[in-house]
C-alpha cells in the first residue's frame, strides 16, 4: 500500500494527467550502431535514439544512466525533455537506474513527449521547470511513472459497493483495481474555470482470491461499471527520490 500511495503523490504532483499516446513507447526507435551515440527527431516526431555497444556496456557496469549521457544541458534555458525521454528509455530496455545530474536545472517546454519511468530513478538535487504555456497536448503526463506489466478487463462485475470487503473474481496475484462509472461526474468545478468534472473512478488493490485491502477501501457506490481493469503488482517496489518540480501553467480554458 506504501508503494501505491507513493505512486499516487509522485504522478499527482508531476503529472497533470494521464494520456500522451496509447503507448509512448511508439514514438520512440533504439538502435545500437557502432557509430557515436546520439537522440535525434526524424519523420512524424519518432524520437530515434542510438546507443554505441561501447555506451551500453559502459551504462551496464556503471549500472546507472544520467540525463547529461544523452546530452540534457540542465542549464534552466534549453529544452531537455529529448534527452530525458531517451535516458529512461535506455534505463527501462537495460534494467537500469537513473540519476539526474547534481544540480542541474532542467527545462521541459510543450513538446508532446513523455518519459515512462519502469526503472529506480532518483532526482537528486536536481530542479525541473515544466513549462506548459504554449503546450502541444495538455493531457499529456511529462512523466508516465508504469509498469512492465499489462493490465487487463475484467468481467463479471456489473456493480460495487462502498466499502465492500470482497469481489467475486479470482486473480493471478494481488492486483491494482481501477473502475470508471462514466455516466456520474465527480470533482466538478463551480465559479470562475468551472469545468464538468471527471467520470466516477476509485481505485482499490484485491488480492489473488478477491478480498480488498479495507486500507484503501471503495469510497463509492458503483450502481453501473462502464469500464473496470486489473493490473497486476509487481514485485519489487519501483523508488523515486529527489527533485523539486515547478510548473509553469498553460492559458487553455477546462472543459
Amino acid at each position: 500500500m506504501k508503494y501505491l500511495l507513493q505512486l499516487i503523490i509522485f504522478t499527482s504532483c508531476i503529472v497533470t494527467a494521464q494520456g500522451q499516446t496509447a503507448n509512448p513507447s511508439d514514438q520512440l526507435m533504439i538502435t545500437s550502431n557502432e557509430n557515436k551515440s546520439f537522440v535525434r527527431e526524424i519523420e512524424n516526431g519518432i524520437l530515434h535514439i542510438n546507443v554505441s555497444p561501447d555506451d551500453v556496456q559502459k551504462f551496464q557496469d556503471d549500472e546507472f544512466v544520467r540525463y547529461s549521457d544523452f546530452s540534457a544541458t540542465g542549464d534552466g534555458k534549453t529544452d531537455d525533455i529529448n534527452a530525458i525521454v531517451a535516458t529512461h528509455a535506455i534505463a527501462n530496455k537495460h534494467g537500469l537506474l537513473v540519476k539526474a545530474d547534481e544540480g542541474a536545472i532542467y527545462y521541459i517546454g510543450g513538446k508532446d513527449r513523455t518519459a515512462v519511468i519502469r526503472t529506480d530513478t532518483d532526482f537528486g538535487t536536481a530542479a525541473f521547470i515544466i513549462d506548459d504555456t504554449d503546450v502541444e497536448n495538455r493531457r499529456a503526463p511529462v512523466f508516465l511513472v508504469s509498469s512492465s506489466r499489462r493490465p487487463f478487463k475484467l468481467g463479471g462485475i456489473s456493480s460495487l459497493k462502498r466499502n465492500q470487503t470482497k469481489i467475486n473474481v479470482h486473480l493471478p496475484g494481488t492486483c491494482l483495481i481501477t473502475v470508471t462509472n462514466s455516466h456520474v461526474k465527480r470533482y466538478i468545478r463551480f465559479g470562475n474555470n468551472q469545468n464538468n468534472g471527471s467520470p466516477q473512478t476509485d481505485i482499490f488493490l484485491v488480492d489473488k482470491n478477491g478480498n480488498v485491502d479495507m486500507d484503501a477501501p471503495i469510497i463509492w457506490d458503483f450502481d453501473r461499471i462502464t469500464d473496470i481493469t486489473a493490473l497486476p503488482l509487481d514485485e519489487t517496489m519501483l523508488k523515486i527520490t529527489g527533485g523539486r518540480f515547478t510548473t509553469i501553467a498553460n492559458k487553455a480554458e477546462s472543459k
